[in-house]
């Protein structure tokens, strides 16, 4: 959010004031300006001038009437998030194109959800995901220049500053520095926000809502067609100067492994722990496992593999433990250089059997600086990805889109 760092004149404390009123308006719940007087420490009728200010420059509206108090009196009037801006979010991920049109509150407008695949030249697959963007939003019978901002949510590193795709291992054939965000620019209103972000941060988001992680390091591992993990610290995603902060799926554990990676290395996480891995593994073990449920073709996934191994499957439980071999050795690196107090898996691993469970632990407490409890926290969060990427998507564009000044300060 936009804050008056040092408010000097009556115009500055007037738009620290509108700062403070409209935040409490960012959870899209409605409220009476008595309301929001006690959420933000502010008399009544300087809450009032601000919703009045924000009456009149169509952030926000008025929804109604509350409930009158046990004492009676008029019913007060209730405020709300304008319902005639909009954020549009677009997924991008492996053999998945989603778009979903909210309001700024949060309220699902429409969606659209394909599998047909994208053309392979970036350039064409952009222009595509304009036209759908378009058509979704014309269906909607709103105008694209009451879409305020636009997220884009896709595999691969990103540069922040100009909104380019600089490399994906999930999309190689689109070649590296695609200009992602001058692309879909021309299929907007000037001066619409255009937001690009990794799939796994966008996912991880909604951590940056929860209460007890306010204060903490968190590790959030993002595994499903992918691999990457989010850095948080005191509510703030890490990021680094060249947006490479959590792409664990590229650290080397094991230098002798003879596959190469697409980012041009031997021995990464994402390799190692790939399907693909796991099914040649599943092949060669599998004769030393005569009885095991697990067929190594295009059948066998993660999610099946600890399913197996939670009713004791031999060769099941062989996988299950290799993979967390792998991610303790992974851990123990990124505790060394973020020493997290919490790690949370999503996607493939959220549901991780007990064995994955108390062999990763196990690895973890035997190296000796850590304490007997263990170097951090481990949960597995099961929440669906693709509505924690729905939801950090609103996220990311809320803080973005009420951040900027403008919004504040007099026309």
């Amino acid at each position: 959010m936009y804050s008056s760092k040092t408010p000097v004149g009556t115009a500055q404390v007037r738009e620290g004031n509108r700062c403070q009123v409209l935040e409490a308006f960012l959870d899209g719940a409605p409220r009476s300006a008595g309301d929001v007087a006690e959420q933000v420490d502010l008399s009544r009728q300087t809450v009032m001038k601000s919703i009045q200010f924000f009456l009149r420059t169509g952030l926000l509206e008025s929804v109604g009437k509350g409930d009158s108090t046990s004492l009676g009196g008029k019913r007060p009037e209730l405020f709300g998030l304008t319902r005639k801006r909009y954020f549009l979010s677009i997924t991008i991920w492996p053999g998945q194109l989603r778009l979903r049109l909210t309001t700024v509150g949060g309220s699902a407008v429409a969606e659209r959800s394909l599998t047909d695949p994208l053309p392979p030249e970036p350039r064409a697959a952009m222009d595509r995901i304009g036209r759908l963007c378009a058509e979704l939003v014309g269906r909607s019978g709103v105008d694209m220049d009451r879409v305020a901002a636009v997220s884009v949510s896709t595999a691969g590193i990103l540069d922040y500053r100009t909104g380019t795709l600089r490399y994906s291992s999930q999309s190689p054939q689109w070649g590296t520095d695609v200009p992602i965000q001058t692309w879909l620019r021309p299929r907007f209103a000037p001066g619409t926000l255009i937001f690009a972000e990794n799939a796994g941060k966008m996912a991880a988001r909604p951590f940056l809502r929860e209460p007890e992680l306010e204060r903490k390091r968190v590790m959030v591992i993002f595994a499903c067609w992918g691999l990457s993990a989010t850095m948080i610290e005191a509510g703030e995603i890490l990021s680094g100067s060249n947006s490479l902060i959590g792409e664990i799926g590229h650290m080397i554990v094991e230098p002798s492994d003879p596959e190469v990676c697409g980012c041009g290395s031997r021995g990464c996480l994402e390799r190692l722990v790939s399907i693909r891995r796991l099914r040649e593994l599943a092949r060669s073990w599998a004769p030393e496992h005569p009885g095991s449920v697990l067929v190594p073709d295009e059948s066998l996934t993660v999610p099946r593999i600890f399913e197996a191994s939670a009713r004791g499957d031999g060769l099941a439980m062989a996988l299950s433990g290799y993979l967390a071999e792998k991610f303790a050795l992974a851990l123990r690196n990124v505790s060394l250089s973020f020493d997290p107090d919490v790690v949370v898996f999503q996607g493939d691993y959220a549901n991780a059997d007990r064995h994955f469970r108390d062999t990763l632990r196990g690895c973890i407490g035997q190296l000796q600086y850590f304490p007997p409890e263990g170097p951090f926290e481990l949960r597995f969060d099961d929440r669906d990805l693709a509505e924690m990427d729905a939801e950090g998507a609103h996220i990311a564009l809320s803080r973005l889109y009420f951040s900027r000044p403008e919004l504040y300060m007099e026309a």
